[in-house]
Formats: C-alpha cells, structure tokens, sequence
C-alpha cells in the first residue's frame, strides 16, 4: 500500500464557526455543482479562533509548516475552549506539517511534504504486505484558554 504524498492530511478536524479565525478578505465559494459566489467581506461575528504551534507561530502563519503540537483557541458558545492536536516523535514524517486554515480545517499531516516544501521533498510511504505502522496522536478538547506551556505539559506526558 502506498500513502501518496498529499497536502489534504491524514487526520482533521472540521471546527465550528466560531472556531475559525476571523477573516478580513473577500472569499470566493464554490459548491459541489461549481457554482461560485463571491462574499466581499465575511461576517465575523463570534468568531474568535486563533492557531498556535509549538514552535510560536501564531495565525494564518502556522499553515503549511511543522511542528510538535498545535492548539486552536476561542470562545464557543460564551466559554473559553482549547483543541490540540499533538504529535508523536515515533510518526513518519515528524514532526508533522499542520493544515491549520482559518476557514476551520485543523489538520496534522505527516505525508504531506511536496505541497509544503514546493516539491523540494516528497514522501510517498509505501507499506510492505503483511507490514503494519502506527500513527500516534492525542487530539485535546479543554475547557478554558490553555497556555501554550500547558499544552506542551501534555505534549510531554504523552511522548513519555
């Protein structure tokens, strides 16, 4: 079997609207017929995510690059909640590339090096017949606005 090298991820998450990061540019949507409708600007209101990766990129910055964890922040619902996600030095491809968008797609994706590298590296991991791998992550849901220290606090209890 062969998992090819693609920018979409290998596991995600599909967050809430609130979630997402704000948006200040006109975006263009297109639905599964290819009919395409351009809003100007988006309507933030209530919405308050916020990426942040271990290696302290914040924002829109975070895509595309890699690193140990990241954690999305914000206000659902009128409470304060943290998701992370947390890789595991023992996975191919880390530490991974996060497909962290604004538009609330959350992704770790370690076998996506090409798309992230503009084609400088490429990963195409084949396994063998009979083979087996394991892919380790923790995916965290915290009440409350978790510092980045706390998250690298669970981050090593988990690479223990």
């Amino acid at each position: 079997m062969t998992f090819a090298d693609e920018k979409d991820g290998l596991l995600g998450l599909r967050v809430t609207r609130a979630l997402e990061q704000p948006s200040t540019t006109p975006e263009v949507f297109t639905d599964a017929s290819g009919h395409s409708t351009t809003v100007p600007v988006l309507n933030n209101d209530g919405v308050t995510g916020r990426y942040r990766s271990s290696e302290g990129l914040v924002g829109d910055s975070v895509w595309g690059t890699r690193g140990r964890w990241t954690m999305l922040s914000g206000v659902v619902a009128g409470e304060p909640v943290t998701l992370a996600i947390l890789d595991h030095p023992k996975n191919i491809g880390f530490p991974t590339f996060w497909h962290a968008r604004g538009y609330g797609l959350f992704a770790a994706n370690p076998l996506g090096r090409k798309a992230f590298t503009n084609g400088k590296e490429e990963l195409n991991f084949r396994l063998a017949p009979g083979a087996s791998t394991t892919f380790r992550h923790r995916i965290l849901i915290l009440n409350g606005a978790a510092t980045p220290e706390q998250i690298e606090t669970y981050y090593r209890d988990f690479t223990r």
